[in-house]
């Protein structure tokens, strides 16, 4: 038996040299654990079949030592050298060199064990690996399958992308002529769009244009036109509707007729063939009754019933049309030419409106006939521009008047408040006096009598002292009354009238407008006669005749007038006076030298001057004697002697309040007569 047909080692295709290094097979990767049962089946087997081989080397006479061999001849098995005592036939020969005892074969055999061992383990390997690598190739050729496959598939998605691209390109090429093409034919569309357009333009312009004209037309049109056009399309319509319904229910009853008529006929056949059916005497009494039916049963022609009917529905809708054109013509005379214009626009095409321009020679008649009135109607405007720019100017004028006018009056009423407030100052003041004049009339009469013949002081200081507020009163109305007599009393300067001061005609303006003198100075009268009638007797009527006024009655009148006359009213007619004779002097038409003026003036003052003067020394005098008077009276009066030391504060306060003259009802504080003559005096 050769080592060549071992199973071991003749079926292992991954043959490797055995190293019988120390350690045996602790190189090995697998474990012993799993293989215990095999490999000590193997090693049974191989125990027999080494015995059996041992027996077979031991018959050999050649074969020294047959365990050594047998060992040899494995080795060179497993290392797969060639040995060198092969002969001739390729048998294997033994050589036994070197004999062993047991212990030796036992350790050989141990290592020989181990090493199956090793092989086992090493074949239960390689049939791992080789079943790995059956699952390996098995998985590669599943791959390279797959890969074949995916090529296969790869290079069919080649071929049919590549035959889709082709279709895509020239599908693209034949797009992009489509799409070239269509650009071409949106290019000419937006040209004929824009060239469209540019025509709607131009036709929009000439439609404007023809709406400006027709409206102008329409404008010149007379409104009755457009009445008439409304009212005929209306009255139209309602006919057409009107005919309709007549010849509807004409239809209808048309029918009825007819077929009452057929059976009016039908009736009356019948009525015959029974009569030439019944022969018999019975029936002669029925015929006879049949006769009368039919006597009064004769039929009426059906064209005569047709004419009847249609000459009532003809004279029904004749009705109906002239209540419904009266009743149009209400409506549409209640419109306005706007609204029957609308009317017409919004509800009957334009094209069946009629125009009323059918010859140009409408036109021009119009054009002249308006040309005509246009003339007359500049020449009237040149007319009204001339005569307001004419009451403009005199406006103008009037209203310079007026402002000066009313600055003058302006004047003189700041000039009347600034005096009206002085007076209230003055009458606030004298009022107080006139107080202290009442607590002291007693003490003022007893002055009187020892102050009596001692010349001009005593007499001023005796009247201004004991004059109370009646007496004064009186005082002032006398004075006032023979100032206002003396002003009408004055003879009056024919000059006068003719400056307009009196009322008489005043000189007239260049631009035939009386001078505002003039004006203001014919108000004299009329404010003198409004304030007369303010007087204390108001129940009596009083006429009053402007200053310097000539006549029989003229003294009469002035004195009834004074005598009704309050001193308001008197004052205020002296006011007026005084500012008419200074208009007159200084007006220089009337003559009057501003020498003459300016020499009474200094006369005047002159006067004035002298009489305060006179009043000026009274006051002193009367004051000196009221001193010395006062000055007797302490030195008679007896003198209050204080003892011991007057109590002294420890300290006094200045003192700011304003000191206050107490005012001795029994020896009154001196009063100025030249300020109360003053104040009644302005």
């Amino acid at each position: 038996m050769s080592f060549q047909k071992s199973p071991l080692l003749a079926s292992n295709p991954f043959k490797e040299p055995l190293r019988s290094s120390g350690g045996g097979g602790g190189d090995l990767p697998g474990t012993i654990n799993e293989h215990e049962v095999t490999v000590a089946q193997d090693i049974k087997q191989g125990d027999a079949k080494m015995a059996a081989d041992l027996a077979i080397l031991t018959g050999q006479p050649n074969v020294k030592n047959p365990v050594k061999q047998l060992l040899t001849q494995r080795e060179n098995a497993t290392t797969g050298s060639a040995p060198s005592h092969l002969n001739k036939s390729g048998q294997h020969t033994v050589e036994i060199r070197e004999m062993h005892n047991t212990g030796t074969f036992i350790a050989k055999k141990r290592e020989v064990g181990l090493m199956r061992l090793a092989l086992a383990n090493k074949e239960s390997e390689i049939r791992h690996l080789e079943e790995e690598m059956d699952r390996v190739d098995k998985k590669l050729r599943q791959q390279q399958e797959q890969l074949a496959s995916t090529e296969e598939k790869f290079n069919n998605f080649l071929k049919y992308s590549n035959l889709e691209q082709d279709a895509a390109v020239r599908r693209a090429e034949r797009e992009s002529k489509a799409k070239q093409k269509r650009l071409i034919d949106i290019k000419k569309l937006s040209a004929q769009i824009n060239h469209l357009e540019q025509d709607m333009r131009k036709t929009e312009v000439q439609l404007e244009l023809c709406m400006e004209y027709k409206t102008f037309m329409d404008n010149l049109t007379p409104p009755q036109f457009f009445f008439d056009v409304l009212t005929n399309f209306r009255v139209k319509e309602i006919n057409g509707k009107i005919l309709q319904e007549t010849e509807a229910a004409y239809a209808r009853q048309a029918r009825k007729l007819r077929k009452q008529y057929e059976e009016a006929e039908a009736r009356r056949a019948s009525r015959e063939a029974e009569k030439n059916s019944n022969n018999n005497a019975i029936f002669d009494d029925m015929d006879d009754s049949n006769k009368e039916d039919e006597e009064e049963e004769e039929l009426i022609p059906l064209e005569t019933q047709l004419e009847g009917l249609h000459r009532r529905f003809e004279e029904e809708a004749n009705r109906r049309q002239a209540e419904e054109v009266e009743v149009i013509r209400n409506e549409i005379s209640a419109l306005t030419a706007e609204e029957v214009r609308e009317a017409l626009h919004n509800s009957y095409p334009h094209d069946k409106i009629p125009m009323y321009f059918t010859e140009p020679e409408q036109i021009l008649d119009i054009f002249i006939n308006v040309e005509e009135g246009n003339l007359f109607l500049i020449q009237n405007s040149q007319e009204l521009e001339e005569e307001l720019e004419r009451v403009a100017m005199e406006f103008l004028h009037e209203r310079e008047e007026m402002d000066a006018m009313v600055k003058q009056r302006q004047t003189q009423m700041d000039s009347l408040v600034s005096r009206i407030k002085e007076s209230q100052d003055r009458l606030a003041q004298l009022e107080e006096r006139l107080v202290d004049l009442e607590s002291s009339d007693a003490a003022g009469l007893s002055m009187v009598d020892s102050a009596g013949g001692r010349g001009v002081a005593g007499y001023a200081k005796t009247v201004k002292v004991a004059m109370t507020q009646e007496v004064l009163k009186k005082s002032i109305e006398q004075t006032v009354g023979d100032i206002f007599r003396c002003i009408n009393q004055r003879p009056t300067n024919p000059s006068r009238h003719q400056d307009g001061v009196d009322g008489g005609n005043s000189p007239v303006h260049p631009s035939g407008k009386r001078k505002h003198s003039a004006v203001v100075a014919n108000r004299g009268p009329a404010l003198d006669k409004k304030n007369a009638a303010k007087g204390k007797k108001k129940g009596q009527t009083a006429s009053t005749v402007a200053p310097g006024a000539t006549g029989p009655t003229g003294t009469q009148a002035e004195s009834e007038t004074s005598a009704n006359m309050g001193p308001v009213e008197m004052l205020t007619i002296i006011e007026n006076k005084v500012d008419e004779y200074h208009r007159y002097i200084t007006d220089p038409k009337n003559g009057v030298e501003q020498s003459l003026i300016m020499s009474v003036l200094k006369t005047r003052d002159k006067e004035r001057r002298h009489a305060a003067r006179v009043l000026h020394l009274a006051k002193q005098l009367a004051e000196r004697e009221e001193r010395n008077q006062r000055a007797l009276e302490r030195s008679q009066a007896t003198v209050v002697k204080y003892r011991g030391k007057p109590i002294m504060w420890r300290s006094r306060p200045p003192a700011n309040a304003l000191r206050r003259t107490e005012v001795d009802p029994n020896n009154p504080a001196p009063r100025d007569p030249e300020q109360d003559d003053e104040f009644f005096r302005a």
